[in-house]
């Protein structure tokens, strides 16, 4: 029996506790205060020799700064891995009555860790947890659910509304209203977030063009007030189709509703309805065109298209049936196994079922903390619990790591996001499964691509639309589209591609002052007299070159050029609207105005000695052109000609540009 520090360190006490070396793991157990009391058949914590880090060692007085004098020859640590990267430990102290007392502890368990090391036992070591959100950031304090996107972005959903979490920038932006998200699921096929939010709970639907920046409007789904819980899943594979279950809360039932997500403006088509007599508390897509349904004690598998009748997982000759029904235990989760086989999660223990719910096996999975959350990822059932996160393997039952992250809770449905406090402050880390592919870039570079010496990522809180940011940075090379003269028609081809539109210091701010007030000629030609004044005549200068980009930036360029080039309604309805024109650049190039010979002879060194505009920044341009309207702003055009005139184009009433001429 020893003393372990209580949850907030030495400063906050002692509490006693029932220690107990069982299978190269460390159990302890609390104790009541009470005199004759038992420990409870509960784990307090759990410390597993097998981890990389495992070691026991006596403390100094700088390690235990709160402790009595008295007190610190007593006391030993126990370290265990805790964050990978940035290299942060779990420090467990323990409190002997003697100091003798607290040296055998040391000498057995570094013995007994000496013994695992030389018999060489394999190693079970599956997640890894890595920083990704530390307490620098506010908003992570009421982090609610999560998604990944893909390997340099990710979403949070939180009380203040959904954000977007740029990796390679290390910028954090909000996303939609500021409504509170309490799950999220990505289906990454169809480019759709499916987002349950609000006060009255309903479902969303997010396309995923939303996250960078554009007015994307998200679909409601009318019929989904007061949702429980919804999955997402594969429907049929061939067509490859998936579907959207939701359970939504009765007065003493649930309704459940199967959506088909669908490539239309609306994104989905209700195709089933059902009732339970229950409360739903979990759902799953299976395979074959199933779903199942977790209530109090049981669940069922259902057909997706009703084609088939209900099955229960807990059969009637099931001797667990009467436990189940006696104790009315929670359901957490169905996990389907290979040849027909389930593993029903409940809140006390996990059971292997056939297809028929009858006990498959005699082998149970016992937790041994009371869980507050599960998750399922790829073949590992993680179960979360107040102190730690035990990792079980699906297929055999074997308990095989242990995480000793305090507070954990699972942001989506696999637990590879998860918030935890870590020295009593809220983090969000990431699981990384060591054996499989890396979701999240999680290591810094600089603008040179080269790993950062400094680990730790510090992110940026961007608010507003993200466009203010455009994803090409060489679009802020060029003006936003203005009025200007037609000199000459360039049809599809090079040509278009390497026009360089920059805009004159002062020319479009007063143009758009003289357009807001009133459209006399007498202002337009009072803002010409100003642009030849003497007195705002600078020297000239060329135009800086388009920056290199970081890697990242590649990514981003493309699938740019891919969504302006080939808009569709279902890869993000906008309403007949499109995003915001890019804005204008904060600094233009100074430049004289020309006549017309030295503005065709400066044209043609120009187009020599410049690269050609990307794709992506024509494409952006051209999009953005049918945001201005059928009027357009009566401005200095920006190829310095005296006599603004409106393109000569057959759309010009419908705001087109002479791009499309």
């Amino acid at each position: 029996m020893l003393k372990c520090q209580k949850m907030g360190g030495v400063k906050k006490g002692w509490v006693r506790q029932f220690v107990v070396v069982c299978d190269f793991k460390l159990f302890l157990y609390d104790i009541s205060p009470d005199r004759n009391a038992l420990p409870s058949v509960y784990v307090s914590q759990v410390l597993d020799m097998r981890d990389e880090e495992f070691s026991v060692s006596s403390v100094r007085d700088s390690d235990v700064i709160h402790a009595t004098k008295k007190d610190i020859p007593c006391i030993f640590r126990i370290t265990t891995s805790l964050l990978e990267p940035p290299g942060l430990r779990n420090h467990t102290l323990m409190l002997a009555d003697t100091e003798s007392e607290k040296t055998k502890w040391v000498v057995a368990l570094s013995e007994l860790h000496r013994i695992l090391k030389k018999n060489n036992l394999p190693n079970t070591t599956i997640f890894r947890a890595k920083e990704l959100l530390d307490n620098t950031l506010a908003l992570i304090k009421n982090v609610m659910s999560g998604a990944i996107i893909d390997p340099d972005r990710l979403v949070i959903g939180t009380e203040e509304g959904l954000f977007c979490l740029d990796l390679d920038r290390s910028e954090i932006a909000r996303v939609g209203e500021g409504k509170k998200i309490y799950l999220l699921e990505y289906v990454t096929e169809e480019q759709l977030i499916v987002v349950l939010s609000g006060k009255q709970r309903h479902v969303r639907l997010v396309p995923v063009r939303a996250l960078d920046g554009d007015e994307v409007e998200w679909i409601k789904v009318a019929e989904t007030k007061g949702c429980i819980t919804l999955t997402t899943g594969i429907v049929r594979r061939s067509p490859l189709t998936y579907c959207l279950c939701v359970a939504i809360k009765k007065q003493n039932t649930s309704q459940i509703i199967i959506y088909e997500i669908t490539r239309t403006k609306t994104r989905h088509k209700r195709i089933r309805e059902l009732m339970l007599s229950c409360h739903a508390q979990t759902l799953q897509i299976l395979s074959e065109g199933r779903f199942c349904v977790g209530y109090p004690s049981g669940f069922s598998i259902y057909s997706i298209l009703g084609d088939h009748h209900p099955i229960s997982l807990v059969h009637s000759e099931n001797t667990l049936l009467g436990f189940l029904t006696y104790s009315a235990v929670d359901a957490l989760r169905c996990i389907e196994l290979p040849r027909g086989e389930f593993l029903l999660v409940f809140h006390t223990l996990a059971v292997y079922v056939d297809s028929q719910g009858r006990k498959s096996r005699d082998r149970e999975i016992m937790y041994p903390a009371v869980p507050t959350a599960v998750s399922y990822c790829e073949g590992y059932l993680l179960v979360y619990s107040e102190t730690h996160i035990d990792v079980f393997d699906c297929t055999t039952g074997d308990w095989l790591q242990t995480l000793n992250v305090k507070r954990a809770r699972p942001l989506n449905t696999s637990g590879s996001l998860t918030s935890c406090i870590i020295n009593d402050m809220p983090h969000v880390i990431f699981l990384s499964n060591l054996h499989q592919r890396e979701l999240l870039n999680l290591t810094p570079l600089d603008s040179s691509g080269r790993q950062m010496t400094k680990p730790r990522r510090r992110f940026s809180l961007r608010e507003g639309n993200r466009a203010i940011r455009p994803t090409d940075r060489r679009s802020k090379m060029i003006s936003a589209p203005t009025n200007f003269n037609h000199i000459s028609h360039m049809g599809p081809g090079n040509g278009i591609q390497i026009q360089r539109l920059l805009d004159l210091p002062t020319t479009l701010e007063t143009a758009d002052q003289q357009h807001t007030g009133h459209h006399s000629s007498s202002h337009l030609h009072s803002s010409q007299q100003r642009l030849y004044s003497p007195a705002i005549q600078t020297s000239s200068k060329p135009a800086p070159l388009p920056p290199r980009h970081p890697p990242s930036d590649t990514r981003r360029l493309s699938s740019h050029i891919s969504r302006n080039s080939g808009y569709s309604p279902h890869n993000g309805s906008t309403s007949s609207r499109r995003g915001p024109a890019p804005p204008r650049p904060t600094a233009t190039p100074p430049s004289l105005p020309r006549t017309p010979v030295d503005q065709v002879d400066s044209e043609s060194v120009h187009l020599r000695s410049h690269t050609p505009l990307s794709l992506g920044s024509i494409a952006s341009l051209h999009d953005k052109e049918h945001t201005s309207g059928g009027s357009p702003r009566h401005s200095i055009a920006s190829n310095n000609s005296s006599n603004p005139s409106t393109p000569p184009s057959p759309a010009h009433d419908h705001g087109s540009s002479s791009y499309d001429s």
